[in-house]
């Protein structure tokens, strides 16, 4: 009898060291298979890699463009996203990024509202060891994994040509009356979109005057106001450059608005150029009411941010600290032949 009970005990006991091995097999199988492209995909070892989108604004189409680019590389890699948008308010947008800290992201994307302001939240990700990707504006201070943008100086300087050239074939020379719009006064894009226009113009075209220079914030409303008062101050104007196409809209809107709107091609056609290659720029470039703007790239900045964190923390391989995105100029000559990012802005 005592034999027949340790059999049976024995069997049981074996019955169950099969039954633990089997199911820990399929605990092992169900982890592996969860993800069977890990090593190429958003795995880092610990789960899904999560990362943090600071957006300063979503109300201005080249910023939502930079959220979409962050989005589909997101999707690509199998990243997960959290966006915030701090709507314009420096001091909102340092809390966001605490926020995302405190929530375990992997990586921080920002697009900065103030280079100066957004300093102590660059450092808290710095102290955290999260790395931060600077998208479109810099910091002043702070630790970056990457910085990338378009090259703001360059662009500056090829608004001044396109307005020296439509000059010279008004005048036969270099000269004329221009209106600067600046824009988001403690952003490096302002700060350097200034700097190469003004130093384009100082250094080949000594005789065109820049009669009114004024702060409109990349704000399409600000840009009208600015530019009806600097209109009935100035009779005579040949140019307009606006820090971004915001900038160039509401200038055109006021030009439209004080009866001073001409064709393109008339004497008295008031030359307009701004930055960046929005929506409402190309229509208005369509329909001649703004001569040109210079085109950047944003969605594939967006998505090449996303690319730089999957090189850096999936892959260990190093990235470019600062990387300078293309940008081209957009006149009604082109306007239909280039590959333009806001004919892939997706609309909700």
């Amino acid at each position: 009898m005592k034999k027949i009970i340790r059999s049976l005990l024995a069997l049981t006991l074996m019955g169950t060291l099969v039954a633990c091995g089997a199911n820990q097999g399929q605990e092992t199988n169900s982890a592996s298979n969860s993800n069977p492209a890990a090593s190429t995909s958003g795995e880092t070892g610990s789960g899904k890699l999560k990362i943090g989108m600071s957006n300063s604004i979503l109300s201005i189409d080249f910023f939502v463009a930079l959220k979409q680019g962050v989005e589909q590389g997101a999707a690509k890699h199998g990243f997960e996203l959290i966006n915030t948008n701090a709507n314009g308010d420096a001091a909102k947008q340092v809390a966001d990024i605490e926020d995302l800290i405190q929530k375990g992201v992997d990586a921080i994307i920002v697009n900065p509202q103030d280079v100066d302001a957004i300093v102590p939240a660059i450092e808290k990700a710095n102290q955290a060891n999260i790395p931060v990707i600077a998208l479109d504006r810099g910091a002043s201070a702070g630790k970056l994994l990457s910085f990338i943008e378009t090259d703001n100086v360059e662009m500056g300087r090829k608004a001044a040509d396109f307005i020296a050239e439509k000059l010279k074939e008004r005048y036969g020379e270099y000269k004329g009356n221009v209106v600067e719009l600046e824009g988001l006064l403690g952003s490096t894009a302002a700060r350097d979109r200034g700097k190469g226009f003004n130093e384009q113009m100082k250094e080949k075209y000594p005789n065109i005057k820049i009669i009114a220079r004024q702060a409109a914030d990349f704000n399409q409303e600000k840009a009208l106001n600015v530019m009806t008062n600097i209109l009935q101050a100035n009779p005579q104007i040949d140019a307009v450059f606006g820090h971004n196409d915001d900038n160039t809209v509401g200038a055109a809107n006021a030009i439209d608005q004080a009866g001073r709107f001409k064709p393109i091609g008339d004497k008295e056609h008031i030359i307009i150029i701004g930055i960046d290659g929005t929506r409402q720029a190309i229509q208005a470039i369509k329909d001649g009411r703004i001569d040109a703007t210079i085109s950047q790239v944003p969605i594939e900045m967006g998505e090449l941010a996303v690319d730089y964190i999957k090189q850096a923390l999936v892959d260990k391989k190093p990235v470019e600290e600062h990387t300078y995105t293309r940008n081209f100029l957009v006149t009604k000559e082109n306007v239909d032949k280039e590959k333009l990012w806001a004919t892939e802005l997706k609309t909700n």
